[in-house]
Formats: C-alpha cells, sequence, structure tokens
C-alpha cells in the first residue's frame, strides 16, 4: 500500500469534513422542516377549534393562554404559530426549501404582494434569513417595483419532457401564414399571452420571452 503522506490525509480530512458539514446541513434542513409543517398543524387545529366557537369573541385567546401553561410553550409563539396557519391556510404553498425562521419575518409582513415578493426571492437566490431582513430594511421590493421589472417564481425542476409539454396544443386563436417563421410564431403567442397560458394548463406563468427549463439537471 501507499503509504499516508502528509497531502493524502490533508485531503482525505478535507473530504470528510466536507460529508458531515453536508449531512448535518440535510439533517437541520430536514428537522425545520417537520417544525414548519408541525407548527402549520396546529395552527390549523387552533383555528378549527376557534371556528366552533366562533360567538365567543375571546374564545380563541383563552385557548392559547391554557395551552401555553399546559405545554410550557411561550403565547407568543402560539399567535405567531396561528397567524401563520392564517396567512398559509393551503399546506402546499408552504416552501420545504425555507425555515420557520424565515416565516418568523415574512409573517410580520401585512401586505400580500410584499410577502410573496420576499417569500419567491428567499427561495431563488437562497437568502439566509439575516439577508432575508437586509433586503426588507433596504425595501428591495419597492426599488424593484419601481423599475417596473417583473417579479419571477422559482425556476420549474422537472424530472422528464411530458411533465412540461401536452401532445398537442389549439392555437386557433392566433392567425398566420402557413410559411410562417418560428419568430413569428412566437411573437403571435406573445401578444395573446392570457390565452396561451390557459391553453398550458396550471403552474405556468410569463417570465420572459425564453425561459429556460431544467429538466433531470
Amino acid at each position: 500500500m501507499k503509504a499516508l503522506t502528509k497531502n493524502n490525509y490533508a485531503a482525505l480530512l478535507k473530504d470528510i469534513k466536507s460529508i458531515l458539514e453536508k449531512g448535518l446541513c440535510r439533517a437541520y434542513k430536514a428537522v425545520d422542516n417537520i417544525k414548519v409543517q408541525t407548527y402549520w398543524q396546529i395552527g390549523e387545529r387552533i383555528v378549527r377549534e376557534e371556528l366552533t366557537h366562533k360567538d365567543r369573541a375571546d374564545y380563541g385567546k383563552k385557548i392559547i393562554n391554557n395551552l401555553a401553561k399546559d405545554l410550557g410553550i411561550n403565547r407568543r409563539l402560539f399567535y405567531r404559530i396561528v397567524k401563520f396557519y392564517r396567512q398559509y391556510p393551503i399546506v402546499v404553498t408552504v416552501s420545504p426549501q425555507l425555515s420557520w425562521s424565515h416565516y418568523e419575518v415574512l409573517i410580520g409582513m401585512e401586505n400580500d404582494g410584499t410577502r410573496k415578493f420576499y417569500e419567491i426571492q428567499s427561495v431563488i437566490e437562497s437568502w439566509s434569513v439575516r439577508e432575508l431582513r437586509k433586503r426588507i430594511t433596504n425595501d428591495e421590493y419597492g426599488k424593484i417595483k419601481k423599475t417596473g421589472q417583473l417579479l419571477t417564481k422559482p425556476p420549474l425542476q422537472l424530472s422528464s419532457s411530458e411533465e412540461v409539454f401536452k401532445e398537442s396544443y389549439n392555437w386557433d386563436f392566433i392567425s398566420l401564414e402557413e410559411n410562417h417563421t418560428e419568430k413569428q410564431l412566437e411573437n403571435a403567442l406573445l401578444d395573446n399571452i392570457q390565452r396561451v397560458l390557459l391553453e398550458f394548463g396550471k403552474g405556468f406563468a410569463f417570465l420572459a420571452r425564453q425561459q429556460k427549463i431544467l429538466l433531470n439537471n
């Protein structure tokens, strides 16, 4: 066997450290995702209980006070959990890429459009919680809104072309010569962008004239 040299060991040590760091990162992220899902379920259960006694204005407050006392959990956390559920009542809209700390910042925004912008950009740009707070302080949304730029959604992550394209499309609402060019077709489709998106189906948005779609990396 080749003798273990100082350089070889240094490379080995570096690789092992990298593996451990990536593993721990995935573990922490998995735990945080479970926390987000758990808090959503708690919020849903509390709100459901409140709705059964909506004739009593102070019922929700009493529920939280009792739960905080019996479970030993801070009342403010329960209020944040309930607010989180109210702002994200559909569980599939909760991003697995964002931590509970991200959502604690996001639920502090009352404007739906502003909150959605920072939520989407946090996913696209992989913002840390610290970076998210910084962007909010610097009014990133207000600056981009003034420029009139389109706000984008995260790129589609799909495993096969079958998940993107249908077998056929109905473009009867556009008029083109028989020997039209690809550019003419593109312009005609963009002139009827709303009808095109409806023809594509659910989950499509206009991001750019030509948008790259990632298929299986």
